[in-house]
């Protein structure tokens, strides 16, 4: 019999687990073990645990025989249920659900940005915090995971196994969880302004905006696509598509001149210093 996990605050990201773990492929007789046979999902109100329930409703059957049960405004029977509780309420909600519940003995993972471990670990010492972003819900997301020292081995590998399925995954300190904030988990909202800017571009010169779009998502889709499979640093690449005197090198000038790449810079890193104040909130 497996272990029961407790997804508190089941919103954008929380829905987002849930969704890659539930719907993970068939488990090998050695990864077994990490995963729950049931999920309680915990919302605040009744329409938020609706919207739990359609996404559920979408599924087919989990390969994995995990059962999903939709609560609102019942976190302590849940929390005692469960032996792992995952945390993905607003920054400013966590302390008062923390306060509500008694997780000293869970290993809790945190998808709170902002909060530390030294923070978390005032209602547990078992503590790992996870950033990831929106196309985890499509198995396209990454995920940075840190964990509290007295995070067992084995519970490691629980949380990459289990997060592994939104997409990918790494460990880094949590000195470094504030770049991932705003490089991981803003970096979509980043991407997707580029892939408007380019679809407006297209727009303003001739190109209807179906097909503006469609050429867009491609390029950032391949682009992509080519640094992963190449290995090679984006800037041989991108010198690869500029010739002497031609339309590449222009337009990267012209790029240059208005700051694109320090607008870029500067904008993750402002990101950043906003989810170190998180938490301190």
């Amino acid at each position: 019999m497996g272990y029961t996990l407790a997804i508190l605050g089941c919103g954008v990201m929380g829905q987002a687990l849930l969704s890659a773990i539930y719907n993970a492929p068939a488990a090998s007789p050695e990864t077994k073990e990490f995963y729950p046979s049931k999920i309680i999902t915990c919302n605040s109100s009744k329409g938020s645990a609706g919207n739990v329930e359609e996404l559920i409703k979408s599924f087919g059957k989990s390969a994995n025989d995990i059962e999903v049960e939709t609560t609102f405004d019942d976190n302590k029977r849940a929390v005692n249920e469960a032996q792992v509780v995952l945390l993905g309420t607003k920054p400013y909600l966590a302390q008062e659900v923390l306060n509500s519940v008694n997780v000293s003995e869970k290993l809790l993972l945190s998808l709170v940005a902002g909060w530390t471990i030294e923070q978390l670990g005032e209602y547990s010492q078992y503590v790992t915090r996870i950033m990831t972003n929106t196309p985890a819900k499509f198995g396209y997301g990454m995920a940075v995971l840190s964990h509290s020292a007295r995070v067992s081995n084995h519970n490691k590998s629980l949380v990459k196994e289990l997060v592994g399925n939104i997409g990918d995954c790494i460990e880094l300190p949590e000195k470094n969880m504030d770049a991932a904030t705003a490089l991981v988990g803003s970096g979509p909202a980043f991407v997707l302004l580029m892939m408007e800017s380019l679809m407006e571009s297209g727009i303003k010169m001739g190109i209807p905006l179906k097909e503006s779009k469609q050429c867009a998502i491609k390029v950032l889709e391949g682009t992509a696509k080519m640094v992963e499979k190449t290995g090679e640093h984006p800037s041989v690449l991108k010198h690869q598509v500029c010739t002497p005197g031609g339309t590449t090198i222009a337009g990267l000038c012209v790029m240059e001149e208005k700051g694109v790449r320090s607008g870029i810079v500067k904008g993750v890193e402002e990101a950043a210093a906003v989810a170190s104040r998180l938490g301190k909130k």
